[in-house]
């Protein structure tokens, strides 16, 4: 009874001193949060006062280091006021003493029990005349015990406030949380005490009291759910005959409406059922298959070769396990046809784990396997030849060169036909096409039928002759190449001719590296080309032309390493003027040069042809444009001599010939903000002489923006005068093979003379280049030459510019 009457009062009592310690722990947290708060405070303020020290010390030394009076006068504290005035309302201080000698100024007003930091500055006046000597500064700030105890007070204060508010929110926000659900389960708990026993707890909580209610409930609750319990096995025990006979009939409908065949089998391979798509699949029905092995029952073929198969069950009992079958098998029917299927089985076991028996189930999958077919024949052949394509190609190549022999001699061809290019720009792509079908049938009238012909992309093909020696390649390829002469196209109305350029690689024993092959045969085909055209040429090592082709090549692929990864850096020299006594830098020429993977610095002549012949100039102009620009913009040719200097940038026939390069000019020159009157583009005679109306269009679209132009290696070309008067350029680069030796040779002094005179006539400057000593500089001047340029002015210098990749060349 004490118990019972003393519940009301253990509900109220315990919440309330629980909600007492959280208040007064919260009290306590708060009062560590503000003693480290305040730490931190004062480490702050105290680093700020010398910092703020420091910045003050710096204005005083600045101030009297170009101070123009040598004594403490008016001047020197006018000039200390107005350098100290900006920093009145940032930093606070009373007061700024200096002190030198026996003289003193002050600056403020000094307050009782104030802050000071004195320090002794060494100063070296920035006017000559004036001797260093040292000043004593002292700084006043309010004191900073004042100042930390004020905010000492302010965050006691603010702290205490939050954590009082926040300790008896915390407690309001318990009480209601606690007091509430605990009375409510002591008055369940005395309701059952009192002898209700359908009293039960509130289990609708989503708390403690909640989890708690539903403990106490199911004890409660225990042993009227285990009566319910007992109740509805014996239910289910009285309902089991009838359940099992819904699964059985569930299991028929189920096998029944299958879209795959199941058949099931004894452990010695008997057939003891086959659903309604088993019998359709097989021809069978079950009363006629049951008792019959399921060999006889179901028969397997490879589809492609009609050799027998074993099917899936009888494999499944030999072995034991599940087996899978879905490659290249079909059921041979009774009426003979075959369907592709998709057959696995597996075992059935009794409790013991004993087989007894296996199911088999087989999918029609010919739909399926009638795409794949397609689709692997579409990975592998030219869809508008049907010829093999590259890939195939390829891979039969490595296959070969897996399989030879010592003895073994193959060939490989690779053809590129000649005026292909005519067809389609004339007639268009649909003439094109039709072109490529019909030579794919003249090729293949002119191969044996082991060779393989494939499409490589393009007007390219390639053919594999297989046990074929060079002889017989040779034979063979004159064959095709007059077979293909001899071909005539016709398309509404026109009639053309094409020719086709080989190239044979022999195949042996020695030679076993397909993209090795397959590059040495593309090599002979572009020397075919190179030889006129309409002719085969044989891959040798020795050969001269071959090599030279290789090695170009072998530069292509550094070129685009290099322009990907950065690696091409800029080198200026010097053009000076001769105007005055001694020649003097007018502007830069622009130099390119490459770097190999080890750093070492490569010479321009050794990869520009190889650029010129594989079309890579375009990139490598950009390239050079662009970040010539760019260093333009960060300062890096700006001296102090020079602060506006104007530099020359080599520029190709590919990049006169390419109808966006004036575009891409002017929008690399809007993205640097470059004053194009600082860019001078330089154009050999020879190559604004083979395109003379591109290379006029050129120069006047960007004289227009304020660029100069200077026409390069001027006195090569055959017809350098006649075509001077239609170019519109500012410079022209005497030649240098003229200059080198003109001190010894009258013809090349005469050369440069004349060069020089109608240069002048035509208000055209004169650049000579390749001047190497004092006596042709001397010469030059005496003739008039405005300008000069090679080593005995100065040789080329590295620019330090930041690296550009061509991924960052738009």
């Amino acid at each position: 009874m004490s118990v019972q009457q003393n519940l009301p009062e253990i509900a109220s009592n315990l919440p309330t001193r629980i909600s007492g310690i959280v208040f007064w722990g919260t009290m306590l947290i708060g009062l560590l949060i503000a003693f480290v708060i305040l730490k931190d405070k004062e480490n702050e303020l105290t680093a700020q006062y010398h910092d703020n020290a420091k910045i003050l010390q710096t204005v005083i030394l600045k101030s009297l280091e170009y101070s123009t009076s040598p004594d403490f006068n008016g001047t020197t504290r006018r000039d200390m006021e107005h350098n100290l005035k900006p920093f009145r309302d940032i930093i606070q201080y009373n007061a700024i003493e200096l002190r030198r000698d026996n003289k003193t100024l002050l600056f403020g007003r000094k307050v009782a029990n104030e802050d000071a930091i004195t320090t002794r500055l060494d100063i070296y006046p920035f006017y000559p005349k004036m001797l260093p000597y040292r000043v004593e500064t002292s700084i006043y700030f309010p004191s900073l015990q004042k100042v930390i105890s004020t905010y000492r007070k302010w965050i006691l204060l603010s702290i205490a406030s939050l954590m009082m508010l926040f300790g008896l929110i915390l407690q309001f926000i318990l009480q209601r949380l606690l007091t509430r659900p605990f009375s409510r389960m002591v008055h369940t708990a005395q309701q059952f005490a009192d002898g209700d026993s359908t009293a039960r707890f509130d289990e609708n909580r989503n708390d403690e009291f909640g989890f708690l209610s539903k403990f106490i409930n199911r004890a409660l609750d225990s042993s009227a759910r285990q009566y319910t319990e007992l109740m509805d096995a014996l239910e289910r025990a009285t309902e089991s005959e009838s359940a099992l006979f819904a699964e059985k009939e569930r299991m028929a409908v189920t096998l029944n409406s299958l879209s795959e065949a199941v058949i099931s089998t004894n452990a010695r391979g008997v057939v003891d059922y086959l659903n309604p798509m088993a019998e359709r699949m097989t021809g069978w029905s079950l009363r006629e298959a049951r008792g019959r092995q399921v060999a006889t029952v179901v028969t397997v073929i490879d589809e492609f070769n009609h050799l027998p198969l074993v099917d899936a069950a009888t494999v499944c009992l030999q072995q034991n396990q599940s087996v899978h079958m879905i490659e290249n098998s079909a059921l041979l029917l009774r009426d003979d046809r075959l369907i592709s299927v998709d057959m696995s089985a597996a075992p059935m076991r009794n409790g013991k784990g004993d087989v007894v028996g296996a199911v088999m189930v087989c999918s029609d999958v010919s739909h399926t396997r009638r795409l794949s077919t397609q689709l692997s024949y579409q990975v592998s052949h030219d869809s508008l030849t049907n010829l093999a394509n590259r890939s195939a190609f390829e891979r039969r190549l490595t296959g070969l060169l897996d399989d030879i022999r010592m003895s073994d001699t193959h060939a490989l061809l690779y053809i590129d036909l000649d005026q292909f290019k005519v067809v389609n720009d004339t007639c268009g792509h649909t003439a094109g096409d039709e072109l490529l079908r019909q030579l794919a049938q003249v090729l293949l009238e002119c191969i044996r039928h082991t060779d393989v012909l494939a499409r490589l992309g393009g007007d390219e093909f390639g053919i594999l002759l297989i046990n074929c020696e060079l002889d017989c390649a040779i034979e063979i390829a004159e064959k095709i190449r007059q077979a293909v002469k001899d071909f005539r196209f016709s398309w509404i109305g026109n009639v053309f001719e094409i020719g086709a350029s080989i190239g044979v690689i022999e195949i042996n024993a020695d030679n076993l590296n397909a993209s090795t092959i397959m590059s040495s045969a593309d090599l002979a085909c572009y020397a075919a080309k190179d030889n006129g055209r309409n002719r085969v040429h044989v891959y040798e090592k020795t050969d001269d032309a071959l090599l030279q082709r290789h090695g170009e090549m072998h530069w292509i692929a550094l070129i685009t390493q290099a322009l990907e990864e950065g690696r091409f850096v800029l080198y200026r020299q010097p053009i000076c003027e001769l105007s005055g006594e001694q020649p003097q830098v007018h502007h830069w020429e622009i130099l390119l040069r490459m770097k190999d993977n080890q750093g070492a610095v490569i010479l321009p002549n050794q990869f520009i042809p190889a650029a010129e012949r594989y079309n890579k100039m375009q990139g490598i102009d950009r390239w050079v444009i662009h970040s010539v620009f760019a260093a333009l913009a960060n300062g890096a040719f700006v001296s102090a001599t020079d602060t506006r200097p104007m530099l020359a940038i080599n520029l190709s026939g590919a990049t006169l010939g390419d109808e966006s390069a004036l575009d891409f000019i002017r929008e690399t020159g809007k993205q640097f903000g470059t004053d194009f009157s600082q860019i001078c583009f330089e154009i050999t005679e020879t190559v604004a002489i083979s395109s003379l109306s591109k290379a006029t269009n050129f120069i006047r679209e960007l004289k227009r923006l304020g660029c100069q132009f200077s026409l390069d290696d001027f006195g090569s070309g055959l017809s350098s005068f006649s075509y001077l008067k239609n170019l519109s350029v500012d410079f022209i680069k005497i030649d240098g093979s003229f200059v080198k030796d003109m001190v010894s040779d009258p013809i090349d002094r005469a050369m440069v003379d004349a060069i020089t005179e109608i240069g002048h006539v035509m208000k055209i400057k004169t650049i000579a280049e390749w001047v190497e000593n004092e006596a042709t500089l001397t010469l030059l001047k005496a003739m008039g030459v405005d300008f000069v340029q090679g080593y005995y002015l100065g040789r080329p210098t590295e620019v330090d510019v930041h690296p550009v990749r061509n991924n960052e060349v738009r």
